[in-house]
């Protein structure tokens, strides 16, 4: 009996362990599942870094056949971030069993890369004493469209430390000592600035003047509500397309969706505005300048309407409606060329102004358009007062 016993009790014991193993396992799998799970709901802090960790993920999903995009989503970051990634730790050349190449991704070779910029911004660099600076400006430029110079304003503003200068951050860029950010992120270049001759020409339009009789006080920007006017078009056989107008002292947009490219569209944007402003429509507008363009070809309907002038530019002349140029890149940043304007609502459209009219502005000190152009309708009452 007694051999019995003892018999039972370690078939027990083995019994007990194997089901304590069981239990172990299936547990960790649970929590593995759940961990997984948590991980993919959860949302990624924008701006912070690839970790090793994540580079792993990389790894197995693209071994899985993964698309980038997929990748990108369950990581939490840029489709752009996981292309640029997978190229900077490509590894050529490995070999198979059978002797035959091939090129893979690499966590290590990658993550190696990563620590080396992190090496080059120690020292005397002041961006590596200041990390949230540096990844604030990353997002800032790449996922929001900053410039340099509006991605140090609104550092400042969302109460972050700024310990560097607009130069030495082109300079940083420049020598790629960011992660991701790179010169190609910017929103454009600079381009050296030239005069072109000036080219005398009559206006054959209907109602209008030309240029050459603005007053100076519009020329030397003296006072707001003088606008300069465009449009925006997206593909060459699309219909749809932006009216931009610009006000020359403030910079202030007024961005609208219209449905073609022609004078009824404009006349019909214009009277919309009037009827926003019904008191002080012509005070807003006292002069519009615009180009060539067949849209615009009905001044006298324009003025009607309330205007108080129009003036065409000289043709070939864009630099004349500089402001209105320099607007149109800005807009470029959001609606790239060959992008159709129908794609995009109204809603879209709106906060593409919004993001114009309040960011910082360098020639106004850090103050926004928004913020110029209300000071400015203050200044006026004063006066008229």
């Amino acid at each position: 009996m007694g051999e019995e016993e003892s018999l039972d009790r370690e078939k027990n014991k083995k019994k007990n362990i194997a089901n304590l193993w069981y239990n172990f396992v299936v547990q960790n799998q649970i929590i593995g599942r759940l961990a997984m799970q948590e991980y993919y709901n959860t949302e990624r802090r924008k701006g912070k870094h690839l970790t090793y960790a994540e580079r792993n993920q990389i790894l197995a999903m693209v071994r899985m056949g993964t698309k980038q995009k997929e990748i990108a989503e369950r990581i939490g970051v840029s489709a752009r971030t996981i292309r640029r990634e997978i190229k900077r730790g490509m590894v050529e050349g490995l070999l198979r069993s059978d002797l035959r190449k091939y090129n893979e991704y690499s966590p290590e070779k990658a993550q190696e890369l990563y620590e080396e910029k992190q090496r080059k911004k120690q020292g005397n660099l002041k961006i590596a004493q200041n990390i949230k600076l540096s990844q604030y400006i990353e997002d800032g430029i790449i996922n929001k469209k900053y410039s340099p110079y509006v991605a140090l304003e609104n550092a400042k503003r969302d109460g972050i430390e700024v310990n560097i200068c607009l130069r030495t951050l082109y300079n940083y860029i420049d020598k790629e000592l960011f992660i991701e950010l790179t010169r190609k992120d910017l929103p454009y270049h600079k381009k050296g600035r030239y005069k072109s001759k000036k080219i005398a020409k009559k206006i054959k339009k209907l109602g209008g003047k030309s240029i050459e009789t603005r007053k100076k006080e519009i020329n030397d920007r003296e006072n707001a509500y003088h606008w300069e006017m465009d449009t925006v078009v997206g593909t060459r056989t699309s219909k749809a397309c932006l009216l931009v107008l610009t006000e020359r002292k403030t910079r202030k947009q007024i961005i609208r969706k219209m449905e073609s490219k022609t004078s009824e569209c404009v006349i019909k944007e214009i009277e919309k505005l009037a009827k926003q402003y019904p008191k002080t429509f012509k005070e807003r507008f006292r002069s519009i300048t615009v180009d060539n363009g067949a849209e615009f070809m009905n001044a006298e309907g324009i003025e009607k309407i309330g205007v108080g002038d129009v003036y065409y530019a000289h043709s070939y002349c864009s630099y004349e409606r500089g402001s209105n140029e320099n607007a149109n890149k800005l807009i470029r940043r959001f609606i790239k060329k060959g992008k159709e304007i129908e794609e995009y609502s109204e809603k879209e459209i709106r906060k593409i102004e919004r993001f114009i009219n309040n960011m910082p502005r360098k020639m106004f000190g850090g103050q926004t358009s928004e913020e110029f152009y209300r000071q400015e309708i203050i200044n006026i009452h004063r006066k008229a007062a």
